[in-house]
């Protein structure tokens, strides 16, 4: 069994350490939904009907309406119950079993909250309920290198480092002598590549045991650093993506920095009482899949250009994380129908140069105002995103956008694909399954 392998070298110090992680995510998952709580609840209550849900697939009305009005609650609950179990092991686990089963079908409902925080609290409870406390450090350190791992290789990308690894650049730069306006082009590449060249390293660090407290204070610094240059002196970022960093420098220390200490009264209970019900083996089993699975797939995330061409996993999912090679859909409505939009959709609207009667309605920023949390960074989410605010308003010719596809990594470059209207925009997202 994979875990069960990769843990050979743990010892008995580590159920305890394993338990302040357990009720540490419990704390973190809790103050994440806070942060970006209209993501959870129903847009009545949020003032945001105009923002419709966007299913990841058919749901049965009245489960819907179910998730929508409990999600929030019953996520609260289950953190709360994991965080105040204190040794009770079995209360814990059914307190992240509450957690895993909500956040499924949170996801389903609705693909907005397949936020890359809201995916890793999903495999950490499967993995909390699954596995033996002994074996929660080894799968969380191997889901959280390969995190870091994927991230990096995401940003050695064209796209990356002409835009975005470029804004990083110049924020940090702004807070010092340097003048980065005199670098010539191939300088600037070079130095925005040093910020993925950071995280590839500390994923390497993390590895190896003689080098993996090193790494965790890389990681560490690293966070900080990001919320310094995410924070509202800096690229100003929502406030969700801040407290991620906060959460991940803490998880860090946890996983990577923290000596290994048990107090001999604490190594039994929980642990032996976990390893010994019956079977743990199957359970064993399955959470390898699941850690398999999460490490396995990302790989398939730039398998062609297109999500509809090929299968291939989510690049939040595959922890494209900073990174603008995500396909994505362009939208613009007719000027006839502005007077009649809410208010919440207007403030989407982009100022024109009055050459059309068209105005760029930009989902991100609808995102971020309408539930404070960024867009799905995923051409199909934004397609069908857009197809129901259409169908909400009534609109039909009064719609168009473009279809862009994954950047190609070397030099940038994306397949397009136009729709003029509703319809064709209905029968380009009929080819996602």
């Amino acid at each position: 069994m994979i875990l069960d392998g990769w843990s050979m070298n743990s010892t008995n110090k580590q159920p305890d350490r394993a338990e302040l992680v357990s009720r540490y995510w419990s704390g973190a998952l809790a103050l994440l939904l806070g942060v970006s709580y209209r993501l959870w609840l129903p847009g009545a209550w949020t003032q945001s009907e105009f923002y419709p849900a966007v299913p990841l697939f058919g749901v049965p009305s009245w489960l819907g309406t179910f998730v929508t009005v409990s999600l929030m609650p019953l996520l609260m609950v289950g953190c709360g119950v994991v965080f105040f179990s204190g040794r009770n092991g079995m209360l814990r686990r059914t307190g992240w079993l509450a957690i895993a089963v909500m956040l499924l079908l949170g996801f389903a409902t609705d693909q907005h909250r397949l936020q890359p925080w809201a995916y890793q609290s999903f495999l950490y409870a499967c993995l909390f309920v699954l596995l033996p406390s002994s074996l929660w450090l080894t799968a969380l350190r191997v889901l959280m290198i390969s995190v870091y791992l994927y991230s990096s290789i995401g940003k050695f990308d064209f796209q990356f480092l002409h835009t975005v690894g470029q804004d990083f650049l110049g924020t940090v730069t702004r807070w010092t002598p340097v003048d980065i306006s005199q670098w010539d082009h191939r300088t600037r590449l070079i130095a925005a590549g040093g910020f993925p060249a950071v995280e590839l390293l500390l994923a390497i660090l993390l590895v190896f045991p003689r080098t993996r407290r090193g790494g965790g204070v890389l990681a560490i610094t690293m966070h900080f650093g990001l919320i310094v240059i995410l924070s509202p002196w800096g690229m100003h970022h929502s406030l969700g993506v801040l407290c991620w960093n906060a959460v991940l420098a803490g998880q860090a220390y946890l996983l990577f920095v923290m000596p290994e200490h048990a107090k001999p009264d604490e190594v039994h209970g929980t642990t032996q009482r976990d390893e010994s019900m019956a079977g743990r083996s199957v359970r064993v089993m399955l959470a390898s899949v699941i850690v398999l699975a999460a490490v396995v797939l990302p790989l398939t995330e730039r398998r062609g250009r297109y999500d509809q061409a090929n299968w291939r996993w989510d690049h939040w999912l595959s922890w494209a994380l900073y990174s603008p090679h995500n396909s994505r859909v362009s939208v613009e409505v007719h000027r006839r129908v502005i007077a009649e939009m809410p208010l919440g959709l207007r403030d989407a609207l982009r100022d024109g140069d009055d050459q059309d009667a068209w105005r760029e309605f930009d989902l991100g920023a609808l995102s971020l105002q309408a539930r404070g949390v960024p867009v799905l960074p995923q051409a199909r989410y934004q397609l069908k995103l857009a197809i129901a605010i259409a169908e909400q308003q009534g609109w039909s010719h009064e719609i168009r956008g473009v279809l862009r596809s994954c950047s190609d990594r070397w030099d940038g470059t994306r397949e397009e694909e136009w729709m003029n209207q509703l319809d064709a925009m209905r029968n380009v997202v009929a080819k996602y399954w």
